[in-house]
């Protein structure tokens, strides 16, 4: 005969069991998803889209805000902004900090934080160099005087400090035939600007030259030629002022030569690129800047596009969790 069940105290309260992982810390982290199969999940995935976007517009705008004019207008403010390109460096420094406090998967923000160094640090160097080398010379002689029907054999240098663009009169050329030449690793090549009235002879004697065409390694050392600009152009007589302040000494030196081989006199030396259109010139300064900005950003497109490739394929996919190796260790 079964036993009869015995009935239930009042107050009796059925014993409680915890879970048996109730024990552990509720601080300790969550094991992480990681791809299966080599195939990225959807929190990795846009993890992934981010390490290909946000260095790429980095670079963008380092190099945009050091290539340009406002470099030119407002550098002291320039360099500040170039420098704040840094913040999703430092962004990803903190992320891979808590990752490692809490024993997270470090490989993401390493790899962005890797990223993002290299796109601020290149942009800004890149930037740099166009702009000095370019963009700035444009800039400079736009903000200067332009001279029109100047003849080189009447008027002295020191008249056109302010010039930024010179139109000679009709007749101007080059005297090739008293160029000379300063080697100190690059070749500084000069010849003078004159008129017919203004050339030397044996029977004029001294002739004043004040305005010179200059170059760089667009002529033969101890050879009278001069190969710079549109030197074969009978139609060019016009001049793009040189400002570039690193080549002036060594164009003097050349012309300090010129003078002492030629029985010259020189006064005040005013330097050009003998051109045959002095704007087109000028537009030449920023073509070439800003092709540079548009190859440096595809460029630096295509580097980060392979290092996160390369970083999906070696890392991403290769089934570690960090997560669950600290589970283990507890």
């Amino acid at each position: 005969m079964a036993a009869a069940a015995m009935p239930l105290q009042k107050g009796y309260a059925p014993p409680s069991y915890k879970a048996a992982d109730d024990s552990l810390p509720r601080h300790f982290p969550t094991p992480q998803k990681r791809s299966v199969g080599g195939v990225l999940d959807t929190r990795q995935l846009c993890k992934a889209l981010l390490n290909l976007c946000a260095p790429p517009m980095v670079f963008l705008c380092a190099a945009g805000l050091m290539s340009f004019k406002y470099h030119f207008i407002l550098e002291n403010v320039t360099w500040v902004l170039a420098l704040m390109t840094l913040a999703p460096y430092y962004i990803a420094y903190r992320c891979e900090q808590h990752a490692l406090k809490y024993r997270l998967d470090r490989s993401w923000p390493r790899l962005s934080k890797f990223l993002f160094l290299i796109a601020s640090v290149s942009g800004v160097v890149f930037g740099a160099f166009n702009y000095w080398y370019y963009s700035w010379p444009s800039y400079s002689l736009e903000g200067l005087r332009t001279y029109t029907d100047i003849d080189a054999s009447e008027v002295s240098g020191a008249r056109l400090l302010d010039a930024g663009r010179v139109i000679f009169a009709q007749g101007s050329h080059i005297v090739t035939d008293l160029a000379m030449s300063y080697t100190s690793w690059d070749t500084y090549c000069v010849a003078p600007i004159t008129t017919d009235r203004g050339t030397k002879t044996p029977d004029v004697g001294l002739s004043r030259y004040d305005m010179w065409a200059v170059g760089v390694g667009c002529c033969s050392p101890g050879q009278t030629n001069f190969h710079c600009g549109d030197f074969g152009n009978p139609d060019a007589r016009e001049g793009l002022r040189l400002v570039d302040n690193s080549q002036l000494p060594y164009f003097q030196l050349a012309v300090q030569q010129a003078e002492a081989a030629y029985n010259l006199e020189v006064g005040h030396p005013m330097f050009f690129t003998w051109v045959e259109d002095s704007d087109k010139g000028l537009g030449e300064f920023f073509r070439i800047a800003f092709k540079n900005f548009v190859v440096a950003n595809v460029f630096h497109m295509g580097f980060n596009l392979v290092c996160v490739i390369t970083f999906v394929v070696l890392f991403a996919g290769s089934g570690k969790d960090t997560g669950l190796a600290a589970l283990d260790e507890h």
